[in-house]
This record gives C-alpha cells, sequence and structure tokens, in this order.
C-alpha cells in the first residue's frame, strides 16, 4: 500500500502539491504560547518532507506558479512602496544596502564555514532573509554558470531544502527576539504595552456590524415641536446645535409630503425630520428632547455600503477632521479603513492621515455615498473576475525585462524573471491605486 501511494504520487505531482498545501495549512494554524509555523513555514516543511521520496515537479510549472507568486506580492506592496520611497527615499537607500551587505555577508559567511555549496548556500541565505525572489535569481545564475547539467540541476534542487529550514528560523527566529527578548532588554511588558497603545490610538474593537442586531449609524424620525429652538433654522444650522457628533437631516415630512432635505432647507414646526446619525447620540442626545416617530415611508431611504478605494491624489494627506469639513462627505458615514498588503485597520480617529490606495467602508443615502465615492476615488465594488490580460501583460513586460543581463567588468547582473516579475507587481500595484480602471483585484464582499 505505501509503496502504491509513493508511486502514485510520483507519477501524479500534482497529487502531491495538493497533499503538501492540505499538510501544511491543517499544522500551521497550530501554536503554542502565541508562537506558532505558520501555513507558509509548514507547507514549506511539509514541501520538504513530502519531496523525499523522489517527487519531480517540472520546471514551467514551478516557474510559472513562482512568477504569479511574485507578482502578486508586488501588485499587494505596491502603494506603500512608492509612497515610502517618494517620502523618505535616501534614507530608506541607505538602510537598504546597510541590510542588503549585512543579509549577504551572513549567510556566506555561514555557507563557507560549514562547506555548503552554492545551491545550499543560496536556499540559506532566501530562507534567512524569507525572500521568495532571491531564488529565482539564483536559480538563473546557477543556469548560466555553464556546470554540466546534472550538476545545476543538483545545486537547483538543494535549494528548497535550506530554503524551507532557514525560512523556519528566519520567521520564527524575528517573533521571538521581538516577542521575548525584545521586551526583557528594553525593560517593558510588550503585552501591556500593546494594549496601551491600542487604547490611545482608538485600537479598539468596534462593535456591532453583519451578523449582530445592533448598529452603531442609523435614522430615526423626530418631531420639530412648535416653538421649539429649531424652528427657523436652516438645515444646517439645526444640525450644529448637536455638539461634537455628526448628524444629519435627510428627509422631511410636511403636511403629509415628503421632501429631500438640504443645507438651505428651513425647519418648520410640526415637521417631522428624518435624522441619521450615531445610534447613542439618536437615543441620548435627541431621543431626551425631542418627540419620536415611527415614520416608516419617511425612514425608507435607498441606502448603500460600499468600499471605495482612495484614488484621488488631492485627499491624499490629508487628516479625516478635513475630510468631514467637505461639503461632499455630508450624509456619509465612516464604518471601517484597511490599509496595506496585510488588510491593517486604521483607527478611525480626528488626526489619522488618509493615504492613497486605502480601503474606506462608507455607509449613507445612496446619493450621499455616490457623491462621497466621486470625492475619494472609486467604488471598489465585490468582484469574481481577475483582470487577467492586465496581470498577464505586467508579468510578460516584468519578465522580459529581468531577463536582460548587463555585463559589469565580466560580471553578469541581472534581476532575473523574478525580479522583473516583483517589480512588475509593485508598478502593477501603485498604478491601481492611482488609476484603478487600468485593472481590477479580485476581492470578497464587505
Amino acid at each position: 500500500m505505501v509503496d502504491w501511494f509513493f508511486a502514485t504520487l510520483k507519477q501524479y505531482p500534482e497529487i502531491a502539491i495538493f497533499l503538501t498545501l492540505a499538510i501544511g495549512y491543517y499544522f500551521g494554524k497550530f501554536t503554542f504560547k502565541g508562537i506558532g509555523l505558520g501555513s507558509v513555514t509548514a507547507t514549506l516543511l511539509a514541501g520538504v518532507l513530502i519531496g523525499q521520496i523522489g517527487i519531480t515537479v517540472a520546471q514551467p510549472l514551478k516557474a510559472t506558479v513562482f512568477l504569479m507568486f511574485l507578482f502578486a506580492v508586488g501588485y499587494a506592496v505596491g502603494p506603500q512602496f512608492v509612497r515610502g520611497v517618494a517620502k523618505d527615499g535616501v534614507p530608506q537607500a541607505i538602510y537598504t544596502v546597510i541590510q542588503c551587505v549585512l543579509s549577504l555577508l551572513v549567510p556566506v559567511g555561514i555557507a563557507k564555514f560549514a562547506g555548503y555549496d552554492m545551491g545550499y548556500a543560496a536556499g540559506l541565505y532566501s530562507g534567512s532573509q524569507t525572500i521568495s525572489a532571491a531564488m529565482g535569481l539564483s536559480t538563473d545564475a546557477i543556469n548560466r554558470l555553464g556546470v554540466p547539467v546534472d550538476q545545476a540541476k543538483a545545486l537547483i534542487d538543494s535549494m528548497p531544502v535550506a530554503y524551507a529550514v532557514s525560512y523556519m528560523f528566519g520567521t520564527m527566529g524575528s517573533a521571538v527576539v521581538i516577542a521575548v527578548l525584545g521586551p526583557k532588554l528594553l525593560g517593558i511588558n510588550l503585552e501591556a504595552a500593546c494594549k496601551d497603545y491600542a487604547q490611545k490610538q482608538g485600537g479598539v474593537k468596534e462593535l456591532g456590524g453583519p451578523g449582530t442586531a445592533w448598529r452603531r449609524w442609523e435614522a430615526r424620525a423626530y418631531r420639530v415641536a412648535a416653538g421649539g429652538r429649531a424652528v427657523g433654522l436652516a438645515v444646517g444650522d439645526a444640525e450644529g446645535m448637536v455638539p461634537d457628533a455628526r448628524v444629519f437631516v435627510q428627509r422631511i415630512r410636511r403636511n403629509g409630503a415628503i421632501e429631500e432635505a438640504t443645507m438651505d432647507t428651513i425647519l418648520q414646526g410640526g415637521d417631522i425630520v428624518a435624522v441619521a446619525g450615531a445610534r447613542d447620540v439618536l437615543v441620548n442626545v435627541l431621543g431626551a428632547h425631542a418627540e419620536e416617530v415611527e415614520d416608516r415611508e419617511l425612514l425608507a431611504m435607498p441606502v448603500e455600503g460600499i468600499d471605495v478605494l482612495v484614488t484621488n491624489k488631492a485627499i491624499d494627506g490629508k487628516t479625516l477632521v478635513d475630510l468631514v469639513q467637505m461639503p461632499e462627505t455630508r450624509g456619509v458615514f465612516l464604518r471601517r479603513i484597511v490599509r496595506g498588503a496585510t488588510a491593517t485597520a486604521i483607527p478611525i480617529l480626528p488626526t489619522t492621515t488618509i493615504q492613497r490606495g486605502d480601503l474606506f467602508t462608507i455607509g449613507g443615502r445612496t446619493e450621499d455615498v455616490t457623491r462621497a465615492t466621486k470625492l475619494l476615488g472609486v467604488a471598489d465594488r465585490a468582484t469574481d473576475i481577475t483582470d487577467m490580460a492586465f496581470v498577464g501583460a505586467a508579468i510578460v513586460i516584468g519578465a522580459l525585462v529581468g531577463s536582460l543581463v548587463l555585463k559589469v567588468s565580466g560580471v553578469p547582473l541581472t534581476l532575473s524573471t523574478a525580479g522583473g516579475a516583483l517589480i512588475a507587481g509593485i508598478i502593477g500595484g501603485w498604478l491601481r491605486s492611482v488609476r484603478p480602471s487600468l485593472s481590477r483585484r479580485r476581492r470578497s464582499g464587505s
């Protein structure tokens, strides 16, 4: 039975690939005291173990998947990478040079001391720095050495083994240093410091949302009392009577008829107004001074909640305080900000700075949301369609540029097809943040 199983995996390597993924993702989810291998490292180790039975995966398949992986990595970090280089380019360039020199010298020294060949040395370097692109570059370099085919294959086959083993220490070692040794050296309680930082920065978990009955933002109907403070005021002035809160009069029932409210609409005694705002404000502030009315027709406003990709250069760098003062954002509520390749949730604070490439989740009346979307950028609606024309063209161009070889004093210098695909992804991701019509990325619904 075992022999048959191994023979089948050798004959159908695609089965071995999915077996590796299944084992890696299953064991990668386990942790011990908050530290675990993670799905990537666990999958690498599973691949090394399964590969010991002598499974051969076709080179075109490996190269194709690897190029797509690197392009996706670059595409995800493109906006933040370009922003970082443009803002602090010189210091980052100096730091990069120092980091690259140290990262190269240490593995080379270890490889020479241990007697590793070039394949193991390249894998050690790539894994210890968790730089997948280095494996593609090393593969191209080995293929250009002019050594016999069998020797080149042996060198290339040894790279993934060293990469998988050293990758585990590259990731887990960093976690141990940061989580265990670092706080002890600095004399701080990391858990308490993180909680304090999250509290100060507003990084607390938001209650409510999909799947719960409670809603932070909602609309309610109130009757304007005859002789009340709001009588005779324009809607914009009446909204300003509620301090430190964003409330909006959106519709009015007057003499039985419903009309849309504008900033200049004058309120009259007996009007029934549909007011949108934070639930606690509507209940505790307005509810304590105004008569709430059940008016299903008045409150049956078309509303929408969508994700908006921030692409407007005029918005880049502004704070949320600046944003709420713009007339285009009237009646719109910000529910979430997501930034970067890891989809980091950014605290919604008055001083939060907006960056191009941020993903805003906003809600409100359909007309208000449409107006705010035009100000911010473009609606990033959920889709299951990937623009393969853009992806394919970008990978082709990047790989072609990366395949070029420049000889300096007889030493061949090249980005390699892998490095070219990575750079193409970075440029493509940045272009998407400023020209979203060029591509559509696959996303799940919000």
